[in-house]
């Protein structure tokens, strides 16, 4: 194998898995149908209607688990309430430990600078500046003085883990050239045909691979890897809580990561085949928690509006108590005798009347169909019947 004319680069003897030429029809069918799956729950989130404080949460909740994914798997050691908190500003760290906040604040510049990107229309093309700009993000008063700046393609050899060599310093710049070139050759192709967007996805996941296996930074390649890889799958039609779902896998199964990588370049054919499959599995198993997490929230306002319009015609002060008491039962069986102190709202509701005025409410909600009641022992227990609104959903047969 042979590029420029007869010229032989040094990475074609040392890493001959480095080829942009995997076969994209050969990731098997499995795969196939995974990034279907990917993408019909691409269209699926980016069409739920959410209120605003509630699409703005579940922003930040998944702004902080990608955050906290892409960092800690580099070995950053807060923990996701920690990184959430750092995301709302609201997390001071003793001097010692302020470069774990660093690392924190940089991938949400990094993130935010791309969905800036995007809702201001300017150009997502993959560039070799537009990769060494994440890695300046990513690395943003990182350094010593010792080290290389940020944004810098090295040029030394490193070892990757004690056992993987980057790809020789020399072929670096070509090679992160040749990449964004190869992407966007493939983007070409593909464009308003009906591979363009399963084309896209694969190719955030080869775009992190391939930055992997350059390794072309002295540090911060995952990080900027990861936001590479962000980049592509927004241009891929992911909302952007979805985009945060393959950091989050990665870290969360983060030996079965590296296994899958080092498979990639440890013996010939170099199969890129599983390492895809497992990337797709973790995205369409991420994708099916938010949308469930989302069908929670969105059962939530349901009910809200169910029990509102239940009460619609009910004004006295009982029924407001009772409305009350009804919106504010958690999804779960909770002790009678624990009402009047579930939120202050139903203690001041209930600050001037005795058990029996609980007991009234629990049995007038009851009747109304918004709670169920049961006996634990000696103990009564209620929670809200929210499963009322299930006769409102579309009937799917069950398997048997």
């Amino acid at each position: 194998m042979t590029n420029l004319g007869t010229q032989m680069r040094q990475y074609e003897e040392s890493h001959p898995w480095i080829t942009f030429l995997p076969k994209i029809d050969d990731i098997g069918y499995e795969s196939w149908l995974l990034l279907g799956e990917a993408l019909s729950k691409f269209d699926h989130l980016a069409g739920v209607p959410l209120q605003p404080h509630t699409a703005e949460e579940l922003s930040r909740i998944f702004l902080s688990k990608g955050a906290h994914a892409t960092t800690q798997i580099e070995g950053n050691t807060l923990s996701e309430e920690q990184v959430r908190l750092r995301v709302d500003h609201d997390l001071e760290l003793p001097p010692s430990q302020e470069y774990l906040g660093q690392e924190i604040d940089n991938v949400v510049t990094g993130y935010n600078r791309i969905v800036d990107d995007v809702v201001q229309r300017h150009s997502l093309v993959l560039t070799v500046d537009r990769i060494t700009e994440f890695n300046r993000i990513v690395l943003k008063d990182l350094t010593g003085p010792d080290d290389a700046p940020p944004g810098t393609i090295r040029t030394t050899s490193v070892v990757v883990g004690n056992h993987y060599r980057g790809a020789p310093a020399e072929d670096c710049a070509f090679l992160l050239d040749r990449l964004c070139q190869w992407l966007g050759d493939l983007r070409k192709e593909t464009i308003a045909t009906p591979l363009e967007r399963p084309v896209a996805v694969l190719s955030a996941i080869l775009a992190h691979l391939y930055i992997a296996w350059i390794h072309p930074f002295e540090d911060g390649n995952g990080r900027t890897a990861r936001l590479v890889e962000y980049q592509l799958l927004l241009q891929a039609g992911a909302p952007t809580v979805a985009a945060h779902v393959l950091a989050d896998h990665y870290n969360k199964t983060r030996s079965a990561y590296y296994k899958e990588l080092r498979a990639t370049s440890e013996r010939p054919p170099y199969r890129v085949t599983g390492l895809i499959k497992y990337a797709l599995q973790g995205l369409v198993d991420g994708l099916r928690q938010q949308i469930e997490e989302i069908q929670g929230q969105q059962l939530g306002v349901t009910w809200t509006n169910y029990v509102h319009e239940a009460f619609q015609e009910k004004t006295t002060p009982a029924c407001t108590r009772q409305r009350q008491l009804v919106l504010d039962l958690p999804l779960k069986w909770t002790p009678k005798s624990s009402i009047r102190e579930l939120t202050p709202q139903l203690a001041l509701a209930y600050a001037d009347r005795g058990e029996k005025a609980v007991t009234r409410d629990v049995n007038a909600l009851e009747a109304m169909g918004l709670i169920v009641k049961a006996k634990r022992g000696v103990v009564t227990v209620v929670r809200p019947k929210v499963d009322a609104l299930r006769a409102f959903m579309p009937l799917v047969a069950t398997s048997s």
